[in-house]
């Protein structure tokens, strides 16, 4: 565009004024056009398929990167020299990689998460002593809330650089509840009744098929267990459901549930 404008003012077509104005129309034209591709890359990522949750790490991303390009080419429309600027960007970059390398270790870290993605925006997650639900990966940290509200901001690499834990992303899951019943009760009838709980609810799953047994004989009570599979959104209402039900069952049928108990022998001399 340069080029085109000297060459109208060479034969006469145009003044040194309205040289500036195409160039300055130019710089206009070139920063709008960055703004579009930015916005169309996005979107395409979004229409793919993309996760919201990497919507902030993409956004950062190609924005930086298309923002330098556009710069460099603004400088090279105004008669700037970019080699040099090039040249300058370079090896600032080995020096502030050098020096920012944990900075640069949650960049390469969130791109390792983007491409990977062990989890998706709203997945309940545990991650070492991290634990909460994703709301978005940034170009440095993740962002996370806890279940009783908390925000949390974790470094990029602590997620990558530790197992992942996600409790959304399988569609069904396996529910282990535990009761003790006093050892004068019987287990069978006790497991029974479990039994016609779980097969009168549609909320269960049938496969895999549920599973009732004893699994130890405590101090004060035998402990009976039920695994059924449930679906994941459903987990914790289940849980809470059958903790309920299980005890007004028992209590309907005269199985009781026993307090710690210590049998204390008393020597005489």
């Amino acid at each position: 565009m340069k080029e085109f404008a000297g060459f109208l003012k060479d034969i006469g077509i145009v003044n040194p004024i309205l040289q500036n104005v195409v160039e300055i129309a130019t710089v206009i034209a070139t920063g709008a056009i960055i703004l579009l591709i930015i916005k169309f890359i996005l979107s395409f990522a979004i229409k793919k398929g993309a996760d919201e949750s990497v919507k902030p790490l993409l956004y950062s991303l190609f924005s930086y990167a298309v923002y330098i390009c556009g710069l460099l080419m603004i400088l090279h429309i105004l008669g700037v020299n970019t080699a040099g600027i090039v040249t300058v960007i370079g090896a600032a970059s080995l020096a502030i990689g050098l020096a920012l390398k944990d900075t640069l270790g949650n960049i390469a870290s969130g791109i390792l998460l983007l491409f990977l993605h062990p989890f998706r925006a709203s997945d309940y997650i545990e991650c070492g002593s991290l634990k909460g639900k994703i709301v978005g990966v940034g170009l440095f940290n993740t962002i996370l809330i806890s279940l009783d509200g908390l925000y949390v901001s974790a470094p990029n690499s602590m997620l990558w650089g530790s197992p992942i834990i996600n409790y959304s992303r399988n569609p069904k899951r396996r529910l282990d509840l535990s009761f003790g019943i006093d050892y004068a009760d019987s287990a069978e009838k006790a497991m029974a009744e479990m039994k016609q709980l779980v097969e009168s609810d549609a909320e269960v799953l049938k496969d895999p098929a549920p599973s009732f047994f004893v699994s130890s004989l405590d101090d004060s009570a035998v402990a009976v267990n039920m695994r059924v599979w449930v679906k994941t959104a459903k987990y914790w209402d289940m849980r809470c459901k059958y903790m309920k039900s299980v005890k007004e069952r028992f209590d309907e049928v005269g199985i009781s549930i026993p307090f710690p108990q210590r049998v204390v022998h008393i020597v005489k001399e």
